[in-house]
């Protein structure tokens, strides 16, 4: 009873233990940049909008030159999924538009540290090193940069982050509705989150299987065990259905298009002959992902602020995952349906990111190909090797994503690169 009481008061410290740490990578940069949690946010379309909302209005009623906006039928829109606004209606009617943009974005980024050290507990059945690995996929990455405040781009790819890691948990958790539910929202931050629908299937459909073996004994078909699975499972796709059905109403109210979410009625876009995806963007784009700092004039290297730079680099994880994804190819016991979808939704999921005809824009690091990061970090929990050798090989890696990842925020939010 002891040893229990133990080893639950240990994991709960766990979970201190990883919000302290990202607290500390955080405050430096907020000393250096004076971007603080409370501090005013200019870049607040998501709050702009559910005000107009509340006022029954889809559009905003006028522009903001500072801020992304679609312009249709001589109105302008936010541009951006819809889903932070949905949040927001919570706190418009209390703060106006000067909602708390940064603090919200600092309790998401916190709620990232929690999940990912449920799912390092889940899938590895300890916490041994869940407080590094915390450490490493949110200091030690590129998620940093979009995590200091809550500025419109940023925001939304925070909460599509956590979003993410709490449907991965909750589909191993075996609550397939909220898993599906979450990651629903997900897709309203950043609609590209789809592509891993059948990935959280396939990982709540594995413990599914296991609960129901006496069920499934004599139905070897797919169809009759599908069948079973529809009829068991029918009310867990009622509210993702609802919230997908909400993008498709609105996008429909305000463009005439169920997919439309308002960024191909950017100016960058409709001025240009290939518009907002293409595959002329495809061969540039991907060139970005392995784009390294020049070395410039007075001995500095020169790191690019537009567009992405080396994924590997600004986010060392990627590193991690790949060899352990080499390693778990060697192993006979090891997961085949997560061994071959996973890493193919992860390649589907790149390209339509490098089809995108920016990479970002203005930013430290390579943004966009930070939404594959809660899938890449399943992906080294459920590959990686038990052995404590196998884990410390990581630790140069983290400590070199920390350093480059704070000092990089701090020196493009000073625009001193």
């Amino acid at each position: 009873m002891k040893s229990i009481a133990k080893e639950k008061f240990r994991f709960e410290l766990t979970y201190i233990y990883v919000i302290l740490c990202l607290l500390a990578g955080l405050f430096v940069i907020w000393a250096f940049t004076g971007i603080w949690p409370m501090s005013h946010n200019d870049y607040n379309s998501f709050s702009l909008q559910a005000k107009s909302w509340l006022e029954g209005r889809l559009d905003l009623g006028q522009n903001y030159e500072h801020l992304e906006l679609a312009v249709f039928n001589g109105k302008y829109y936010v541009s951006f999924p819809p889903f932070i606004s949905y949040v927001m209606l919570l706190f418009v009617p209390f703060f106006g538009v000067n909602t708390p943009d940064n603090l919200i974005s600092l309790v998401i980024f916190m709620l990232s540290g929690i999940y990912s050290v449920k799912i390092y507990k889940i899938i590895r059945s300890n916490t041994k090193n869940a407080v590094f690995f915390s450490v490493f996929l949110l200091l030690g990455c590129n998620t940093l940069f979009c995590s200091v405040n809550g500025w419109v781009w940023f925001i939304a790819q925070n909460f599509a982050f956590t979003l993410s890691l709490m449907a991965i948990y909750y589909a191993i958790k075996g609550r397939l509705g909220l898993s599906l539910s979450l990651l629903a929202c997900a897709v309203g931050c950043r609609p590209f989150q789809i592509v891993y629908t059948p990935l959280l299937f396939m990982l709540y459909i594995t413990e599914w299987q296991k609960q129901n073996s006496k069920l499934l004994k004599n139905k070897h078909s797919f169809i009759s065990r599908a069948g079973i699975f529809i009829k068991q499972k029918f009310t867990c796709f009622i509210f993702p259905a609802i919230i997908g059905l909400s993008y498709m109403i609105l996008n429909y109210a305000r463009f005439g298009n169920i997919f439309e979410f308002g960024h191909n009625y950017l100016p960058e876009f409709t001025s240009t002959a290939t518009g907002q995806f293409n595959s002329v963007y495809i061969a540039d784009n991907l060139k970005s992902l392995f784009k390294l700092p020049a070395l410039a004039e007075n001995s500095k290297l020169a790191f690019p602020t537009f567009n992405g730079m080396s994924i590997w680099m600004i986010s060392p994880i990627f590193i991690t995952f790949v060899v352990y994804f080499i390693y778990s190819l060697t192993k006979k016991n090891q997961d085949k349906t997560i061994n071959i979808l996973l890493p193919i939704l992860l390649v589907i999921h790149t390209f339509l990111i490098v089809s995108h005809k920016t990479m970002g824009g203005w930013h430290f690091g390579n943004r966009y190909m930070n939404d594959l990061l809660p899938f890449v970090y399943l992906g080294i929990m459920k590959y990686m090797p038990d052995k404590e050798s196998y884990v410390k090989w990581n630790y140069p890696l983290c400590c070199f994503g920390i350093c480059l990842n704070i000092v990089g925020a701090v020196a493009t939010y000073n625009n001193w690169i």
